[in-house]
């Protein structure tokens, strides 16, 4: 589990150039946000993370910080059930 490494799948999902989103890039800004990667960046985060974030989750987060905060909070939640 690495946040760089999260960054980079991001830049791919969004088909930006790496280093293009950073931890305080504002999610819903992101250039390409849209229905298709909303779905998209929930699959990608089930799919690396093995975590189920909730649309709610997901549209809550601001930044990209905020996002990787959740998934880690998701991963935390996981290995201890």
């Amino acid at each position: 589990m690495n946040q760089s490494h999260f960054l980079t799948c991001l830049d791919e999902l969004f088909e930006l150039e790496d280093g293009a989103i950073q931890p305080d890039t504002v999610v819903q800004q992101i250039d390409g946000w849209s229905s298709l990667t909303f779905m998209g960046l929930i699959a990608l985060v089930d799919e690396e993370y093995e975590v189920t974030l909730s649309p709610a989750t997901v549209l809550g987060a601001n930044t990209v910080g905020d996002l990787w905060a959740a998934i880690e909070q998701a991963k935390s939640g996981a290995a201890a059930a």
